[in-house]
């Protein structure tokens, strides 16, 4: 038995905008009559002594799809943990049940839904394989095994035929969940003033005595409370599914600028409010909304679209983080991410050198499609794993932290060797640091910037500091003359 029939609808969006109507066609076909299906085979295959039942499902399912069919991919999510379900509950009588997942396949349905450039790129050119789209005859030979007896040992399997797509990233990435933020949030984004979500705001704790003779007020509703509550919903959700901590990004940047104005110094998320916060906070997702696109040769003239990415928060050591610039799909350079001194990591050269090669051979080089780009790994020395953290533009918007970025333009493999960089004493790390703390820039108002005429905030401040003694000397002065 091969239920295959299915339905992506063309207006299955997001959250927001996909209408009750197409959420509940799609579940009646590509659930509800999974389950019919099941439910009359398995009285035939009883009779019959035993069967094989597949049932379709998608790598989405799997993985999360890259533009917004909300619908579709809760209706596939549902049929794989159907058949596992059944292949459980009926395995003791030959019942087998298994799920096909498919990947881009050239059908008329999928080429209809992928109806833009725009989502044809973010949804295709990540296959491993380089080919744009799988071909139906290639999932038929996926059922045809399963239906056989050659897989007489295969129950409750996620069979996926997808090219290696869901493979290609997540089990050398951090796990991840991706909301769509409306105009309206964009908008409260931008705007001046900072108002936050009440779910997780820090409460001031006091002692009040209450006159027994004085009236209570109710107290009063701060009406700029931001409320948007699906945003909210999916931010607690993913909250708990990530164990209680998850770090937030937009679309290119993360607000790392911004970590000193929470309460953890961190950019650990355990609420909404956290998350609101360094958002609004942030001079980098503020460029990331308003300034993006600023150096492009072809600027793009339509409002962006914008995802919040919610990923599990892990402890990482900052020692073991790495950028990798990346030019004409060649390595030309690699240097630590956090910039203070460590003694250890130069022991450790050859062995990061080699996992990071290795590791941009086997699952960034072939995959990522794009000849000059900047990605940030993760080492986890003791294991001998690499984690992919993040993709970068390779442009100056790009901190190159310990190169500069006329260095890497004119980096010629031909005539240079790429090589790992390391802090290599703690005046080095001063150096680079300008002896304040990391974006002790974003710390301040923009106008004392302004007023700084670049010098380091340590400088500003001792400047800044002589100029009010001596403000206070002549103050003092004139006091006693008069």
């Amino acid at each position: 038995m091969f239920n295959n029939a299915g339905i992506m609808h063309p207006q299955d969006d997001n959250a927001l905008t996909t209408e009750e109507r197409v959420w509940d066609l799609t579940m009646d076909i590509n659930v509800k009559g999974v389950w019919y299906g099941c439910k009359h085979a398995i009285v035939a295959m009883r009779k019959s002594g035993g069967g094989s039942i597949i049932n379709t499902a998608s790598f989405v399912a799997l993985m999360g799809a890259a533009t917004p069919q909300l619908a579709y991919t809760a209706s596939k999510g549902a049929v794989l943990a159907m058949t596992r379900e059944l292949a459980m509950v009926h395995a003791r009588e030959n019942i087998r049940f298994n799920s096909l997942c498919p990947g881009p396949i050239r059908t008329p349905l999928l080429m209809d839904f992928l109806n833009t450039e725009e989502k044809k790129q973010r949804r295709l050119v990540h296959v491993p394989q380089g080919r744009f789209v799988g071909e139906a005859i290639e999932q038929a030979y996926g059922a045809l095994f399963l239906a056989s007896d050659e897989s007489s040992f295969v129950t409750g399997v996620d069979f996926r035929v997808d090219g290696g797509l869901a493979s290609a990233y997540v089990t050398v990435t951090f796990k991840s969940k991706i909301i769509h933020l409306p105009d309206d949030f964009i908008d409260y984004l931008n705007a001046d003033s900072i108002f936050l979500p009440e779910d997780g705001q820090p409460r001031a704790a006091f002692i009040e005595e209450v006159d027994s003779d004085q009236e209570e007020y109710p107290e009063e509703q701060n009406d700029n409370t931001p409320h948007f509550p699906e945003i909210e919903k999916q931010i607690k959700e993913a909250i708990e599914e990530y164990e209680g901590a998850v770090f937030p990004k937009l679309n290119w940047s993360s607000p790392r600028d911004a970590a000193w104005i929470a309460t953890t110094q961190t950019l650990k998320c355990t609420s909404p409010f956290d998350v609101f916060l360094l958002l609004k906070s942030s001079d980098f997702i503020n460029h990331d909304l308003n300034h993006a696109y600023e150096i492009c040769a072809d600027q793009k003239q339509d409002r962006p679209t914008f995802d919040l990415v919610l990923r599990k928060w892990f402890d990482l050591q900052p020692s073991m983080e790495f950028r990798c610039f990346v030019k004409n799909q060649e390595i030309i350079g690699i240097c630590q991410r956090d910039v203070n001194y460590y003694e250890f990591l130069p022991k450790m050269k050859p062995t990061i050198e080699l996992l990071i090669y290795r590791f941009f051979e086997e699952h960034v080089c072939e995959h990522f499609d794009s000849l000059n780009y900047v990605f940030d790994v993760y080492v986890e020395y003791n294991r001998e794993k690499v984690y992919l953290v993040d993709f970068n533009p390779f442009c100056p918007t790009t901190d190159s932290i310990m190169y500069d970025w006329e260095e890497l333009m004119n980096f010629d493999l031909d005539q240079k060797q790429a090589e790992l960089r390391f802090i290599e004493s703690e005046s080095e790390a001063n150096l680079l640091s300008c002896n304040a703390p990391k974006f002790a820039t974003n710390m301040v108002p923009k106008d004392v910037i302004d007023l700084s005429n670049g010098q380091s905030i340590a400088e500003f401040a001792e400047q800044f500091e002589k100029a009010m003694k001596i403000a206070e000397q002549g103050y003092s002065s004139s006091e006693d003359e008069s």
